[in-house]
């Protein structure tokens, strides 16, 4: 027996995907989409042809749309669905997923759940969340079908008339809230001050800012793959998709040393699929640059997407930068080496221009790249920990995190020096 489901973009129907008996997964695009002006693939994985796809790339892009690990496992227990069944999940809970599409089951539409609607997430309902962990209770209902991946606590809102909401009936949301993790302590105000930083060094990132509403802060993380419309609701999907989806990977392989992309596979697939490559390919130099000087290890390939603009596609903006190094017990490499070195005290002047070697890029250029990010780490420090103070109180975090920042930045521009 075969099920199916529909791949939407707002009303239109993109493709059809399907599992058969035997948990094969298929994917056809619809014919009507093939021969529309704005159509588009949805990953460089799965071009546009009127063939079916079957297993391989069709399974690996939709089940990267599910969430990971423990936050995986409340869901599935929360729906009663096997936590190894992604076409039970993604039919569960597949109505507003990363990027522009929706997956929606035929057999249970109906006008009423085609009718986009907002419920506001008053205060007390979001304490409750972050005092008990309950974001699978919001998961899943007969409006609610939000799904977001990663492994961390989180849950698309929209922000409508300056309150949170919850999107009903696949509403698109515009912004994602982050909640404190028990085990990680001021994982959100860690976040919210690496992405700062970033972003006073001129790295393109994601809007955020701290939730100070409850306690302790969540962090709400305005959404890159959503603008502004009024035609009919207040936010327009973008398309995006990430490194993990666009090399054919699952989920189990976004770390290097699982099997994961290396930094210069990356860079290249990016370099041959954007029409900026000479924008974006430094970005994320950058990017690895700044993970180093933040104490990053989870730079990993579901930590970069493309997203499709109406320009063209380009790297988004940067997205979960936290300084893994504040917390014992995580892995103190990085996720992706540099020219064949993980471990950050490894990596100087001759990992860098191997890595320029690899891409065919000037060694000079890529160091000039990296030391600038890590200098411009120290010349910003200063004033964004003050901002960041007079922002949201004495956090917690910037007891250790600015000098430990700062500290790293130093040992980067040494070691481009060595």
């Amino acid at each position: 027996m075969t099920a199916a489901l529909e791949v939407r973009f707002g009303a239109i129907v993109v493709g059809h995907l399907r599992v058969d008996g035997g948990g094969q997964f298929s994917f056809a695009y619809d014919a009507t989409w093939c021969t529309r002006d704005d159509r588009f693939a949805v990953s460089l994985t799965l071009p546009i042809t009127p063939d079916e796809y079957i297993g391989g790339p069709a399974r690996t892009f939709f089940a990267n749309l599910l969430p990971e690990g423990a936050v995986r496992q409340s869901v599935c227990a929360r729906l009663g669905i096997s936590p190894d069944n992604d076409f039970a999940l993604l039919q569960a809970i597949g109505g507003e997923c990363a990027g522009a599409l929706s997956l929606i089951d035929p057999a249970q539409r109906s006008a009423d759940s085609e009718k986009f609607s907002y419920e506001e997430l008053e205060h007390v309902r979001l304490q409750h969340l972050v005092d008990d962990d309950a974001i699978p209770l919001l998961i899943g209902g007969p409006t609610t079908r939000l799904s977001l991946a990663g492994a961390q606590d989180k849950l698309p809102v929209a922000v409508l008339d300056g309150k949170l909401h919850l999107p009903l009936n696949a509403a698109p949301s515009t912004h994602i809230l982050k909640l404190p993790n028990s085990r990680y302590p001021h994982l959100p105000a860690n976040e919210a001050f690496a992405m700062g930083l970033a972003g006073k060094l001129g790295l393109e990132v994601a809007g955020c800012k701290l939730l100070t509403a409850t306690d302790p802060p969540g962090l709400l993380v305005t959404r890159y793959d959503r603008i502004p419309s009024e035609d009919p609701w207040p936010v327009r999907r973008l398309h995006q998709e990430d490194l993990c989806q666009a090399t054919g990977l699952p989920s189990t392989r976004k770390y290097e040393a699982e099997g994961g992309p290396t930094l210069a596979r990356v860079i290249t697939v990016i370099r041959d699929n954007v029409y900026r490559p000479l924008v974006d390919v430094p970005r994320v130099i950058e990017w690895q640059a700044y993970n180093l000087v933040l104490g990053n290890s989870d730079g990993h390939a579901k930590n970069l997407s493309i997203i499709y603009s109406d320009d063209g596609v380009r790297l988004a903006p940067l997205y979960d930068l936290v300084s893994t190094r504040q917390y014992r017990g995580l892995d103190r490499k990085l996720a992706m080496g540099v020219g064949g070195r993980r471990n950050p005290d490894e990596i100087g002047h001759a990992q860098w221009a191997k890595l320029g070697e690899e891409l065919r890029i000037s060694e000079r250029v890529v160091i000039e790249i990296v030391g600038k990010v890590a200098q411009r780490s120290l010349d910003a420090l200063a004033g964004w920990t003050r901002e960041f103070r007079d922002s949201y109180g004495e956090q917690p975090i910037l007891q250790v995190l600015p000098a430990s920042i700062g500290k790293r930045a130093r040992r980067v521009l040494r070691a481009l020096e060595a």
